[in-house]
């Protein structure tokens, strides 16, 4: 079995190589030549899994990226090649948890202000949102959370509407996936609109991807 690996992912090729072959490469160069006769696809977010990559993988059954997001992914065109395909909800919480809290503490220090007077809104409350919620009011912030498809489903936690969101919290933290479709799309929901309706002393961050 031969499994390419993105070379920057840590420890993958120990633990795939109980599996097979592996073959590191950078994951912003691999071509589709280079899936010839490869039967696993290690990446991260820099490989664009597209119709044009998949046009050589004669043997490939999988790819897995070790990231939360998967709009890297053409699920189409893995789908029209019968390849099973997985991403990893979840997986950078607590990085990007810490992020946000070491961006406020640096703010906080630059500005003048404490973090513990500010009201913070977390958009999209999944696996890293609601981590980074549950951080922020165990050390006493205010935070209010949206999230209209996990509200949909019935979720029983207390939600915020977005422009109530937007106009009441002080710090707003940007945590969805990036969707085009469905009745909740992503891409672009903090329009240009909504950042002229941004007071001049909140803060945002986008911690998500960058079209959000």
């Amino acid at each position: 079995m031969k499994i390419i690996i993105d070379e920057n992912m840590p420890y993958a090729k120990e633990l795939f190589g109980q599996l097979g072959e592996v073959i590191p490469l950078s994951g912003r160069t691999i071509t589709a030549d280079d899936l010839v006769d490869v039967d696993g696809l290690m990446i991260r977010s820099v490989t664009k899994v597209n119709e044009e990559l998949l046009s050589k993988a004669n043997k490939l059954k999988f790819v897995g990226t070790a990231t939360a997001g998967y709009d890297h992914l053409d699920q189409a065109a893995l789908e029209a090649k019968g390849v099973h395909y997985t991403h990893a909800p979840g997986c950078n919480k607590v990085g990007v948890a810490e992020y946000v809290v070491s961006c406020l503490m640096v703010l906080a220090q630059e500005k003048g202000f404490s973090i513990f007077d500010k009201t913070v809104g977390i958009i999209g409350a999944g696996q890293v949102g609601s981590y980074l919620a549950k951080c922020l009011q165990g050390i006493g912030i205010k935070v209010l959370i949206n999230d209209p498809p996990a509200q949909a489903k019935g979720d029983k936690r207390e939600f915020t509407e977005l422009e109530t969101l937007l106009e009441q919290c002080d710090v707003i933290s940007m945590h969805t996936p990036i969707t085009k479709d469905g009745e909740y799309p992503t891409h672009h929901i903090i329009n240009e609109a909504r950042l002229n309706n941004l007071r001049g002393d909140q803060i945002l961050i986008n911690a998500a991807r960058g079209p959000v």
